[in-house]
């Protein structure tokens, strides 16, 4: 399980990190809850449940690191683009 350079020094590790690097990296898209749990699992090879990530992305739309939308009934995820 690969971890940030950040969660290294710090000792510790943060689902936060992974999650907002997986939505720079595809500004130009949104993604469920499922979908960045997918990626998680899959591309950062972290150990997740749906609630965390769900938490997760809530908390992080709340402090203005990504914006939150419903779309079609379905809450999806995106990170914040500067102007």
């Amino acid at each position: 399980m690969p971890i940030s350079r950040g969660e290294f020094e710090d000792g510790r590790t943060d689902l936060s990190v992974p999650i907002l690097q997986y939505l720079n990296a595809r500004r130009n898209e949104a993604f469920t809850s499922d979908e960045v749990l997918y990626a998680l699992t899959t591309i950062y090879e972290r150990r997740a449940t749906v609630t965390e990530v769900s938490g997760l992305l809530r908390a992080l739309a709340r402090s203005g690191n990504i914006e939150t939308k419903e779309v079609s009934g379905t809450q999806m995820y995106t990170i914040i683009v500067d102007s």
